[in-house]
């Protein structure tokens, strides 16, 4: 038995002795509904920095569900240059919306953290091995389920540049549309080459994620505090919370 599997053995003893566990069917039915969830998904693959790739699953116009992966920024350099296969792994976190999770537990006689763990178990076993493959390394695993966003956020695949789009018209949207200013632009391009194509789809991407979620509202502003229309961070679209005027 390998490490890896020696840790989930430890985790299902830890998480049988704390909850009531479901019968081995119920288990079965759990595995066999998450199968058909994913079933006919698309995953797409996109490294946000060196220090961060992300793993979506989409389905009929929707991010069904979702893997960020974390990897170790040395605090101690001004700017960390390493590449992601140089940097260790730190952190996995698995998402899948909360409508989803709430719509398990209303028909499904288990606890809470119980299922969390159990859709843990079942992502580590269905597609662990992939996303090591894909990310050439065989020290990724998921540190935490979280049922997040609250409902599906619209799907946009990953773009590719239009032939035709020149660099500087790559730029001039840029500059537009972010705070960079030309000569800084320039020097992130001489120092991470690929760094103007790369924001430059990441503007046109969420600008196509804005016209088809347009008037969607996926989360709810905390007590006190009022939608202003949406932001954008870590390419997801989000409720822009502003707190209310007295």
């Amino acid at each position: 038995m390998n490490l890896r599997d020696n840790i989930k053995q430890i985790l299902r003893e830890e998480v049988a002795k704390r909850f009531e566990k479901p019968s081995p069917n119920m288990e079965k039915l759990i595995h066999n509904w998450l199968d058909k969830y994913v079933s006919n998904s698309q995953m797409y693959q996109e490294k946000s920095w060196e220090s961060r790739t992300d793993f979506t699953w989409c389905k009929d116009g929707k991010e069904i569900m979702q893997v960020i992966l974390f990897f170790n920024t040395d605090e101690n350099v001004f700017d960390d240059k390493r590449k992601t296969e140089e940097r260790d792994f730190e952190e996995g976190s698995l998402w899948i919306p909360k409508d989803i999770i709430k719509s398990m537990l209303s028909y499904l006689p288990v606890r809470q953290n119980y299922l969390n763990y159990l859709i843990e178990e079942w992502f580590e076993d269905k597609f662990g091995s992939e996303i090591n493959v894909k990310m050439n390394r065989d020290d990724i695993f998921i540190h935490e389920f979280k049922a997040y966003p609250d409902t599906a956020s619209v799907c946009v695949p990953p773009m590719e540049k239009p032939e035709d789009v020149t660099e500087e018209e790559m730029i001039e949207l840029i500059l537009k549309t972010t705070l960079f200013k030309r000569d800084v632009l320039l020097r992130r391009e001489e120092e991470e080459p690929g760094f103007i194509e790369k924001t430059y789809l990441q503007k046109i991407r969420n600008k196509k994620r804005d016209e088809l979620g347009e008037g969607e509202i996926t989360e709810k502003c905390w007590k006190g505090y009022t939608q202003k229309g949406m932001k954008t961070m870590f390419g997801k679209r989000y409720p822009n919370c502003v707190k209310k005027k007295k």
